[in-house]
């Protein structure tokens, strides 16, 4: 055998053996590659209560609503909205009450039930936060603070044990940012320390590590009626919805409660009302073709099904957060967003459990 031959298979051999080592090392990338993949994430850093569907509906109420009055043109609710608070469940009630079957109370929230002051006055002060209803409508009050007050439930059951509840969930950050704007707006009495910092970058800053801090020391306990012992820290805990969640359904069945996507009723709104209606059980007619865009607020309208030419849009203090003279003063840093996703991420896998279907804020976990 010549050398020019020799040398020709050697060099074949060398890229046959170049080959085979290039072969073997993408595999070897693409196995660590994967494996690293579907390697378990970054522990939650708490472990809510578990759980349990087998309790669900099923604790009796030991409170006594006194039926003080006669129903007339102002009925018992046979529905109730429920928050979260920040998440829609105004512009649901808003867009509903364009069905004529559907009787939503005069005042945009009623705040009633959790009052004791109230409650002791039974149906003849309840009569004043009503609508007027017929028989086989929907009379419906809505207040978004009624998810997180723990004496609610158990009073919308005392009401009514057949109670229909309306639950509007939304992005908790997202949700925390809209609470935080609104809350500088008011006269609740945490507005004023909301009002000293410079922006809601600064309050993450300060209140997260209290927050999760406190809920590590004391459970979930901290969380109940948090607007009587540590009101500030609602900001963030309002969004923690399964904690509130898991209690009202201790009270009342999961087929008794509808949730819905705040997501949805702002960029779909047809979707929520085509829901809403087959839950409430009342003629589906806010349909599709009644919805449309308001080009100058970017939100939704609605033609009135008994009159399409006349309209009814959301007030524009529904689009509050998106109007602001200084965007940066609702503006989180990359590492607050962070942080705020494990927050909540623990809890928001329970509604996985709870809804039973995913939503927009957590599809992953589903």
């Amino acid at each position: 055998m010549d050398m020019l031959r020799l040398r020709r298979i050697i060099l074949v051999l060398l890229f046959l053996g170049s080959v085979i080592l290039v072969f073997k090392n993408e595999q070897a990338y693409r196995q660590f590659e994967l494996s690293f993949l579907d390697s378990p994430e970054t522990p939650d850093w708490f472990t809510p209560v578990p759980i349990d569907k087998s309790l669900w509906g099923k604790q009796e109420t030991t409170e006594i609503f006194k039926m003080n009055a006669e129903e007339d043109d102002i009925r018992l609710p046979n529905a109730i909205g429920v928050g979260a608070k920040k998440c829609g469940t105004i512009a649901f009630a808003y867009f509903l009450s364009l069905n004529p079957d559907f009787r939503r109370t005069g005042y945009t929230e009623g705040h009633w039930l959790y009052k004791d002051s109230q409650w002791k006055g039974g149906f003849q002060s309840y009569k004043r936060k009503l609508p007027t209803s017929e028989s086989g409508q929907i009379s419906y009050e809505g207040t978004p603070r009624y998810l997180v007050e723990a004496n609610v439930p158990a009073r919308a059951k005392a009401i009514s044990e057949d109670m229909k509840i309306v639950v509007t969930l939304c992005d908790p950050i997202k949700r925390l940012r809209s609470d935080f704007i609104h809350t500088t707006l008011t006269t609740e009495p945490h507005a004023q320390e909301i009002k000293r910092f410079a922006n809601i970058s600064s309050f993450v800053d300060a209140w997260l590590p209290k927050v999760k801090n406190n809920i590590i020391e004391n459970g979930e306990e901290y969380l109940t009626d948090i607007y009587y012992h540590d009101i500030t820290a609602s900001i963030i805990t309002n969004s923690i919805y399964s904690h509130y969640l898991n209690h009202w359904l201790k009270f009342f069945p999961r087929e008794q409660i509808l949730f819905l996507d705040g997501e949805e009723t702002l960029k779909e709104p047809y979707k929520t009302m085509e829901k809403a209606q087959d839950f409430l059980n009342i003629d589906n007619v806010l349909r599709k073709e009644h919805f449309f865009v308001n080009e100058e607020t970017g939100y939704y309208c609605a033609k009135r099904p008994e009159n399409m030419k006349k309209t009814f849009c959301l007030p524009k203090s529904k689009g509050r957060t998106g109007n602001l003279a200084d965007p940066s003063y609702l503006e989180l840093r990359e590492d607050q967003v962070k942080a705020l996703e494990e927050f909540f991420r623990p809890f928001n896998r329970q509604l996985c459990d709870i809804v039973g279907h995913s939503m927009s804020f957590y599809t992953d976990y589903c």
